[in-house]
């Protein structure tokens, strides 16, 4: 038995490493896969912890009916990390809007050019993100200027909002 224990306590703790390490690439690269895998090893991670204790509890107590409640309890435990994992991996199959934190940094890019706009629209699938919004401008702007506004406003948005694709329509305003 006290082998079992120490080969399964080795394993929880190699496991508990690179699901550490997964889940730092993942939120880095904003994988879903990477994610659902660093899950799937923290799973693993409490399942040898919970055979080890329940070897060690069994070998200390002498109790053989622990190993059944062990069980029950390691299997809850993956039930519950089984739904995290499926909520997880389908929630990014739904387009979703950007975060209040991103959309900020969006406004913000783009009211630092002194300009109105509107219908702002954001969404992300996966790691990518998109934006798009109407920007209105003067109608005397010249089509080069106009350019270069929107070049601007889109090295803003990317220099702040990592993997996002940007759409901007221009719209003209009557002079008054």
């Amino acid at each position: 038995m006290g082998y079992g224990f120490a080969v399964m306590f080795v394993s929880a703790l190699i496991n508990f490493i690179v699901s550490r390490k997964l889940y730092k690439v993942a939120r880095a690269t904003d994988s879903i896969a990477l994610e659902a895998d660093a899950l799937h090893l923290k799973a693993d991670v409490f399942t040898s912890l919970g055979v080890a204790v329940g070897l060690l509890l069994i070998w200390i107590t002498g109790f053989h009916w622990l190993d059944p409640v062990v069980a029950i309890m390691v299997a809850i435990f993956i039930l519950r990390e089984s739904f995290i994992l499926l909520k997880t991996a389908f929630y990014p199959l739904v387009d979703t809007a950007l975060t209040t934190e991103e959309v900020m940094k969006i406004t913000d890019s783009i009211k630092k050019y002194s300009v109105n706009f509107h219908h702002l629209r954001t969404r992300k699938a996966g790691n990518y993100k998109f934006v798009d919004f109407h920007l209105e401008l003067q109608e005397d702007t010249h089509i080069k200027d106009a350019h270069d506004l929107c070049d601007r406003i889109e090295a803003e948005i990317k220099d702040r909002i990592p993997n996002v694709e940007i759409t901007i329509h221009v719209e003209t305003l009557a002079s008054k």
